[in-house]
């Protein structure tokens, strides 16, 4: 034989051998150590991009005339809807 038979650290169906498991006891702690960070960190720059974003105040952006109007005639098309879907339900 040229090329000899690679060994593996996993069982016949992929199973993990006794010994990939004495191997990869020491980097245990260490791996979930490091996972825990990499995921607590995550989080906070998640949740600090959203708190930073509720912050923003839009309000003294003015808005085009045909939105404004666009705007109340969906807020009067949705109270007549509303009111018609009531006065049916009574």
């Amino acid at each position: 034989m040229i090329f000899p038979k690679p060994t593996s650290y996993y069982e016949q169906g992929f199973k993990r051998s006794p010994a990939l498991e004495r191997a990869a006891a020491p980097f245990r702690l260490r791996n979930a150590l490091t996972g825990a960070g990499i995921v607590a960190f995550c989080v906070s720059v998640y949740a600090y991009s959203i708190l930073a974003v509720k912050q923003d105040d839009f309000s003294d952006i003015q808005l085009p005339a045909h939105v404004v109007e666009q705007q109340k005639e969906a807020a009067a098309a949705a109270a007549a809807a509303a009111k018609e879907s009531s006065s049916k339900n009574v």
